[in-house]
C-alpha cells in the first residue's frame, strides 16, 4: 500500500497511525492544489490523508469542510476512511480505528479475525490498547490544537514540544522527505522526549527559535491593519522564515482576520493566498474555505489557502480582501 499525505504535522500524525495499522510500502507527499487540479495519480490501494478525495483509492480521511463529498455520507465507513468536520484529519483516522477495533472486539470470540497491521500480527484488542495510551492521546490532542490553532500566546511566543516540531514542518520542500519520514516514525514509536532529543529535529526546532527575531521583524515590515484585516505581502522575499505562523497574531492583535500573499515555491508563476483567523481574535464571521473554493483552494471554516496565476493574482487578492473585510 502507498499512503498519500501532506507533509504538514496533520498529515504526518496520520502517517504515524496509518503505518501502525497498515502495511505501507510507499509514500507520496503531495499539497492539496494538486491533487484538486488532478495532477496526481492515485491507485487501488493508495490511502489518502489530509488532502481531497479521489474515487481510486482504498482509504480516505479528511476533515476540510470544502472536502465533502457524496461519497461518505457517513462520518467512519468501514473499509473505506472517514470524514467528518474534526479538530485534525488524524483525529478522524484515531476514530475510524477505534470503531475498527471496537467493532471486531463485540463479535464473538469464535468468530474474531485478527487484524494484520503493519509487519505483525495485531488482534482487535492491540489496537484499542496502543490507540488508548497516554502517549497517543496527548499526540491527538497536540494535533487537534495545532491544526486547529487553539493554541495560547506562551505557545506562539515561546513554542515548545510537539507545537515546535509541528513548525519544522511545511511540506514545501521536496528534499525534506527523509525528515518528514524520521518525524512519522518518531510519532508513532517514540514518546516526546525522546523525539526532541533526535539530532535532526533538535536542529530544526533551534532553528526555528534562532530565526523568530527575523520573522518578526519581515512581518512588521511586510504587514499592514486594513479594518480588520491583517495584510501580509511577502512577495519579492526569499528564504522567508515562516515556521512560526501564529506569530502574526500577537503583532497585529486588533485584526480578527490575515490574508497573507507570497510567491509559490512550488510552482513558478503562481502566488499563494493564504487566509485566517487571528487565533486570539477570531470574531470574523466569513466561510475561508468556501471563500477560496471560488479561487481554485478550500481549507477549513477558518483558514484556507488557493493557488492562482500571476497574472490573476492582484484582481483576487482584492477581492478576497473586500469579501473578508467588516463594513462599518
Amino acid at each position: 500500500m502507498r499512503l498519500v499525505t501532506r507533509a504538514d504535522f496533520d498529515g504526518l500524525v496520520c502517517g504515524a497511525l496509518i503505518t501502525k495499522f497498515e502495511r505501507i510500502d510507499s509514500y507520496l507527499f503531495v499539497e492539496p492544489k494538486f491533487m484538486q487540479d488532478g495532477l496526481v495519480e492515485i491507485r487501488a490501494g493508495d490511502i489518502i490523508t489530509n488532502l481531497p478525495y479521489h474515487p481510486n483509492c482504498s482509504l480516505w480521511f479528511d476533515h476540510h469542510i470544502t472536502n465533502t463529498t457524496p461519497d461518505f455520507p457517513k462520518p467512519i465507513m468501514p473499509g473505506k476512511g472517514g470524514f467528518r468536520l474534526a479538530p485534525s484529519a488524524a483525529r478522524v483516522v484515531y476514530e475510524y480505528y477505534i470503531e475498527l477495533g471496537n467493532r471486531h472486539e463485540a463479535q464473538p470470540k469464535a468468530d474474531q479475525p485478527r487484524a494484520e497491521i503493519g509487519n505483525r500480527l495485531m488482534t482487535p484488542e492491540a489496537i484499542i490498547s496502543f490507540l488508548n495510551t497516554e502517549r497517543m492521546n496527548f499526540l491527538l490532542q497536540e494535533a487537534d490544537r495545532i491544526d486547529a490553532g487553539k493554541l495560547e500566546r506562551e505557545d506562539v511566543l515561546n513554542p515548545q514540544g510537539y507545537v515546535l516540531v509541528s513548525m519544522t514542518t511545511d511540506g514545501k520542500n521536496t528534499g525534506d522527505e527523509p525528515y518528514w519520514l524520521r518525524i512519522i516514525e518518531l510519532l508513532r514509536d517514540a514518546p516526546l522526549e525522546e523525539t526532541m532529543k533526535d539530532p535532526e529535529v533538535a536542529r530544526r526546532c533551534q532553528q526555528i527559535r534562532d530565526e523568530q527575531e527575523e520573522l518578526r521583524k519581515i512581518l512588521l515590515e511586510r504587514t499592514t491593519l486594513k479594518g480588520n484585516v491583517v495584510y501580509c505581502d511577502l512577495r519579492g522575499i526569499k528564504d522567508v522564515p515562516e515556521g512560526n505562523r501564529f506569530l502574526i497574531f500577537t503583532l497585529f492583535p486588533r485584526g480578527n482576520i490575515q490574508v497573507k500573499v507570497a510567491e509559490d515555491t512550488q510552482r513558478e508563476n503562481t502566488t499563494a493566498i493564504s487566509v485566517g483567523y487571528n487565533i486570539f481574535n477570531p470574531t470574523s464571521s466569513v466561510n475561508v474555505g468556501e471563500l477560496l473554493k471560488k479561487y481554485g483552494g478550500g481549507g477549513h471554516k477558518v483558514v484556507g489557502s488557493s493557488r492562482i496565476p500571476n497574472d490573476q493574482a492582484e484582481q483576487a487578492i482584492r477581492e478576497i480582501v473586500e469579501a473578508v473585510t467588516e463594513k462599518a
